[in-house]
């Protein structure tokens, strides 16, 4: 029987397997923190080292001392050559704070086989995140300033101007230069404003005439 074993078990996923209190019993690992109602990464197969007839279902629970009856999602499936396999097995309930679920996984054959797996995995409604010093370096790691389009000027986008709080150094109030002082010219409107402002030698040569 033993040996029908083996052979069966030689079609399983490649995983790693964990031992349960069962020495009847073994499954693939679970991640140590996860998220509520979440698919786990791989699927969730339990491995039986003893004749198990094909059709057997097998199901699983989780609970702890926060939460006895944890909700779980695709809890069941059915014996095929040694192997249960879950396809969808997802953990909706919470473990709580700084807690972990107990995993039982139930043979319902005759005798009924029972594996237990103390502190299996961890259930947020976060699920894993970085640690704080990983979020702060990632931070610390952001630029400082955004760089702008190249065709921002072409764009529609009204940006305002920024003035710094305090000068270390005077503005002079006069920016422009000086002007250049023009002055101001009598316009010679007739020809005795001329005759008045010119000198004898400037008087226009008579023009000869026959008549």
């Amino acid at each position: 029987d033993h040996q029908q074993v083996r052979i069966a078990l030689r079609d399983a996923p490649h995983a790693q397997y964990v031992s349960t209190e069962s020495p009847y019993i073994v499954c693939s690992q679970l991640p140590s923190h996860w998220r509520c109602n979440k698919s786990l990464p791989e699927a969730f197969v339990v491995l039986l080292l003893i004749p198990i007839p094909d059709g057997t279902q097998v199901s699983v629970s989780a609970g702890n001392e926060e939460n006895e009856h944890g909700e779980v999602r695709n809890a069941t499936a059915v014996v095929r050559n040694q192997m249960a396999k879950f396809s969808d097995l997802r953990f909706v309930g919470k473990s709580g704070r700084g807690k972990s679920f107990h995993l039982t996984i139930t043979v319902h054959s005759t005798p009924m086989h029972v594996g237990v797996i103390k502190r299996a995995i961890k259930v947020t409604v976060d699920g894993p995140r970085d640690p704080r010093s990983k979020r702060e370096l990632a931070i610390s790691a952001m630029p400082t300033t955004i760089p702008l389009p190249h065709n921002i000027l072409s764009s529609s986008i009204n940006l305002m101007p920024c003035y710094p709080l305090f000068f270390t150094h005077s503005i002079p109030i006069n920016i422009m230069p000086p002007l250049p002082i023009i002055s101001s010219r009598k316009r010679r409107s007739s020809t005795s404003d001329y005759k008045s402002n010119s000198s004898p030698e400037d008087t226009p040569p008579k023009i000869w005439r026959p008549f």
